[in-house]
C-alpha cells in the first residue's frame, strides 16, 4: 500500500523525493504520528496537533528533543514543497534501532478521501466492531488492528467501524470519534477511553459556548435503539451524520447535529481567516 504522496517528503531535516521513500520508515518498529488537514495552504489547528503529539510522547515516556517550530516549519516545507493547497499531511516520530539516532522524524503527503455532499447529507453507514486499542488516548499506529479493520470494510462497503470494548461499550470509531445524541443530550465516551480528537475538543467546546447538556459515558451497544442521532468527528471528516450502524438507523438531519455541523464549520472559517491575516 502506498504511503507517500505528492513530490517530496522530509527526513530528518533534508527533503527528498518521495519515489525515495521507503514504508519500512513508518511501518518498523513503534511510530508516534498525526494527521493534519491543510486548507488553502494552512494546516489547519497545527497548535492542537503538537499539544496532542507531545501528549502522545509522554505516554510512550519517548523523548524528541525536537522542538514545535521545528516540527512546524517541516510540516509547512512540506506544504510549499509540494504546492499543496488542499490535502493531508502526516508526522511521524518512528522509533527503530538503527535509524539515526534511533529516531525518524518525517512529514510527508498522504492520500485524503473527504466525505462528499451527499455523505454529509444522507449520512455514512457503520458497523461494530467488538477490539479495544492497548492505549486508547495515544496516538500509535497499531499495524495488525489497521489492516484487519481496514480489510472489513473492504469486505462490508460501510464507512467506519465502531469499536465495542470487552464491557460492551461503544467508545469510538477506527479512525473518528462518535457521539449519541438522545433526545437533546448528547453522549460520547469518557476521556480515558478514546483518541482525544481534536474536532471532538471542537465539538465539546461547541456544547459549552451553547450550553447544551453533555454526558462523557460511553454507550452500551444493547442501548443504540434509544439514540435518536448520532455523528463521527475527526481530521478529515469534520462532523459527519451516521444513517445507520449494523441495521438501526438514525436521523442525518436531527436538528441538534444540524446546529453542531454549522458551528464546527464557523470555527474552520474563523481559524482559517485568522491565520491568512
Amino acid at each position: 500500500m502506498r504511503e507517500c504522496f505528492g513530490e517530496r517528503f522530509f527526513y530528518n531535516g533534508t527533503m527528498y523525493d518521495c519515489r525515495d521513500f521507503q514504508t519500512a520508515m513508518v511501518f518498523e518498529g513503534e511510530s508516534v504520528y498525526e494527521v493534519i488537514r491543510v486548507i488553502r495552504g494552512i494546516p489547519l489547528f497545527l497548535e492542537d496537533h503538537l499539544q496532542r503529539l507531545h501528549h502522545t510522547l509522554e505516554i510512550q515516556g519517548k523523548n524528541t528533543g525536537i522542538r514545535d517550530r521545528e516540527i512546524a516549519e517541516a510540516v509547512r516545507q512540506v506544504i510549499r514543497e509540494n504546492r499543496l493547497t488542499e490535502g493531508n499531511i502526516k508526522i511521524i516520530f518512528n522509533f527503530h534501532p538503527g535509524a539515526p539516532g534511533d529516531i525518524r522524524f518525517l512529514v510527508y503527503r498522504i492520500e485524503h478521501h473527504y466525505p462528499t455532499r451527499e455523505q454529509y447529507a444522507r449520512g455514512v453507514s457503520c458497523i461494530l466492531y467488538h477490539a479495544e486499542r492497548p492505549r486508547p488516548t495515544a496516538k500509535i499506529i497499531h499495524h495488525s488492528l489497521r489492516l484487519t479493520l481496514y480489510n472489513k470494510l473492504i469486505e462490508t462497503g460501510r464507512y467506519e467501524a465502531l469499536l465495542v470494548n470487552r464491557q460492551g461499550l461503544i467508545t469510538e470509531g477506527s479512525r473518528s470519534n462518535v457521539f449519541f445524541i438522545r433526545g437533546n443530550t448528547l453522549l460520547t465516551a469518557p476521556d480515558h477511553l478514546v483518541l482525544p480528537g481534536i474536532s471532538r475538543k471542537y465539538v465539546l467546546g461547541i456544547c459549552r459556548d451553547l450550553g447544551l447538556t453533555l454526558q462523557k459515558e460511553a454507550l452500551p451497544e444493547k442501548q443504540l435503539a434509544g439514540v435518536d442521532a448520532a455523528f463521527l468527528t475527526g481530521t478529515s471528516i469534520n462532523i459527519l451524520p451516521v444513517s445507520y450502524i449494523e441495521e438501526q438507523s438514525f436521523s442525518p438531519a436531527h436538528p441538534l447535529l444540524q446546529t453542531l455541523m454549522q458551528e464546527y464549520d464557523k470555527i474552520i472559517r474563523k481559524h482559517i481567516g485568522n491565520v491568512d491575516r
